[in-house]
């Protein structure tokens, strides 16, 4: 794997002001997967490598999963919630693709409620403490969307409920709990057999060098709060899922509806997701133009994952 000494400087600077974290980096280009894995604790087994909590990346396996569903016609992007979700009342729902691009209207705190807000408080923020664990059990999202009022204004704001809905219109489709229906796409369709909801060959996040473990989820019958941030998965099976992405018929056929992948697109034309838990970072960049993408993961927050993603997927062409 070619790394560029702009590169090689992020990657000691990571490792020297976090000597306990693991840093996994890869990139694809040209069908090929390159990747390394550093760190005092990393594993360097080819066939084992260890798995990171993914955070919002997740939500791009949601949104990848209702491409083939748009494919198979099964629904479209103007389909609304309520005309999948049953015993919904009469209101002007948000659609599927303004789920999707976080143009539902929802906002960015829902479903905190002041006891939540409480409990980052007591625990000293979210490292520990995922403020998510409980509240988007399928239910609780079925009681908000009943009771809360349906913005007028569909005003782009980033929404983890928005995904927890996207979570259980596939429920709805697939008959399955949400966990059942990625875990099943991710292997059967994708063909990734290291990314699920476990926790084996986990890494636990790291913060001011103490080991926190990892976010906790409530195990109730369908916890849509999975939808926002519960996936993990390692360097492998994310380059892949990259190479997937990448070889998309809708997206080879009609680039602007990458759009509905819930990714940001940078001034340069580069399309980038970040994931974070508690003490935990993901980064995938896509290049659409030269059909290359760049991942990150490591164990331990800091501000340098980004810029280093960025470089690796600039120089991937050196390779």
């Amino acid at each position: 794997m070619y790394l560029s000494s702009k590169a090689e400087v992020i990657i000691k600077k990571i490792i020297g002001l976090y000597p306990e974290s693991t840093l996994s980096i890869g990139t694809f280009y040209q069908e090929k997967l390159s990747w390394r894995v550093y760190g005092k604790n990393c594993r360097l087994n080819k066939e084992k490598l260890q798995n990171y909590e993914i955070g919002s990346l997740t939500k791009v396996f949601t949104a990848f999963y209702f491409i083939e569903l748009f494919k198979e016609k099964v629904v479209t992007s103007q389909t609304k919630i309520n005309e999948v979700v049953s015993d919904l009342p009469t209101k002007n729902y948000p659609t599927i693709g303004e789920l999707l691009t976080h143009q539902s209207g929802y906002g960015y705190l829902i479903p905190l409620k002041l006891s939540d807000l409480i409990g980052i408080i007591k625990h000293k923020g979210i490292c520990r403490y995922n403020p998510y664990e409980s509240n988007m059990c399928a239910d609780n999202v079925r009681k908000i969307l009943i009771e809360k009022k349906i913005p007028t204004h569909r005003r782009r704001v980033y929404s983890n409920f928005g995904y927890a809905v996207l979570g259980l219109i596939l429920s709805e489709l697939e008959a399955k709990n949400y966990e059942e229906c990625i875990n099943a796409f991710s292997k059967k369709k994708l063909g990734l057999n290291h990314t699920n909801f476990g926790n084996a060959d986990l890494l636990p996040g790291y913060f001011r060098n103490k080991n926190y473990g990892n976010w906790q989820w409530l195990d109730c019958e369908n916890n849509l709060g999975k939808a926002t941030g519960g996936l993990r998965s390692n360097v492998v099976d994310m380059l892949k899922f990259s190479s997937k992405i990448l070889a998309e018929s809708t997206f080879l056929k009609q680039a602007e509806s990458f759009s509905l992948m819930g990714m940001f697109k940078s001034r340069d034309g580069i399309w980038m997701k970040i994931g974070q838990t508690g003490t935990q970072l993901s980064v995938m960049m896509i290049d659409i133009e030269n059909s290359s993408s760049a991942v990150v993961l490591v164990n331990r927050l800091n501000k340098y994952s980004v810029s280093l993603a960025r470089e690796l997927l600039l120089r991937a062409f050196e390779e």
